[in-house]
């Protein structure tokens, strides 16, 4: 009869083979949440920052650059985009664009050569915002192509009146 507290031989390694065998689980499981946590509050701050350019754009205002300066509608609404989700990536990243759509909401051919355009009073337009995020960990980013994913966050709306 083996004693209290003591193992049998045959347990010896039973713990660190079941550790081997359950710790990469674990391991994979953690990354996930932390990159996948990463990658949705990337998103959010990035539909958060298009939503804030697309309020400062129905009403028409300018924004004053850093020399006190007015800008254009296009180059206010850039800024605030880049301002809100500075939070979370670089802002130099972002590809954003502004442009009127067709009456039936349709995006115009090659709308991403487009200048950045405001458009008028009542007049129909989106804003899309798109960032490339790169996952950190290889072994999560094994799962995207070339470990990276394309974010995208679009708006539309209609200009009030305003001068």
């Amino acid at each position: 009869m083996a004693r209290r507290g003591r193992k049998r031989p045959s347990e010896k390694g039973a713990y660190l083979v079941e550790f081997a065998l359950v710790f990469p689980l674990f391991l994979l499981l953690v990354l996930g949440i932390v990159e996948f946590g990463r990658y949705f509050f990337v998103q959010h701050t990035i539909q958060f920052a298009t939503r804030e350019g697309m309020r400062l754009a129905t009403v028409g205002t300018r924004l004053n650059d850093q020399s006190g300066q007015q800008m254009t509608r296009e180059a206010s609404i850039i800024q605030k985009i880049k301002e809100k989700a500075a939070v979370a990536v670089d802002p130099a990243s972002l590809s954003i664009y502004i442009y009127p759509i067709a009456s039936d909401f349709s995006d115009p051919a090659n709308w991403q050569d487009l200048p950045p355009d405001a458009g008028t009073s009542l007049q129909y337009m989106r804003i899309r915002t798109r960032y490339t995020f790169r996952f950190i960990t290889p072994l999560i980013g094994a799962f995207f192509p070339g470990r990276q994913a394309q974010i995208e966050a679009q708006t539309t709306y209609r200009n009030e009146v305003f001068d």
